[in-house]
């Protein structure tokens, strides 16, 4: 696969995002607000669980900072 050019990089996390807000809005009219909600909350419960067994999140921390 070839890979995206170099001029792409700083805009990586913008584009991610908007495929994202692209897909949940065709989830949005193919099922309605309520499902797709459903589907990106638990998706993103997924992403974080798997994120945190991969070694790449410290859920700690975030706990520590939303600790007042």
């Amino acid at each position: 696969m070839k890979q995206p050019p170099r001029s792409w990089y700083p805009y990586r996390n913008r584009i991610l995002g908007g495929l994202i807000a692209f897909i949940f809005a065709l989830m949005w009219m193919w099922l309605g607000f309520g499902p797709a909600l459903f589907i990106l909350v638990f998706s993103t419960i997924g992403y974080i669980a798997g994120a945190y067994f991969d070694g790449q999140i410290d859920l700690e921390s975030w706990f520590s900072f939303f600790n007042f």
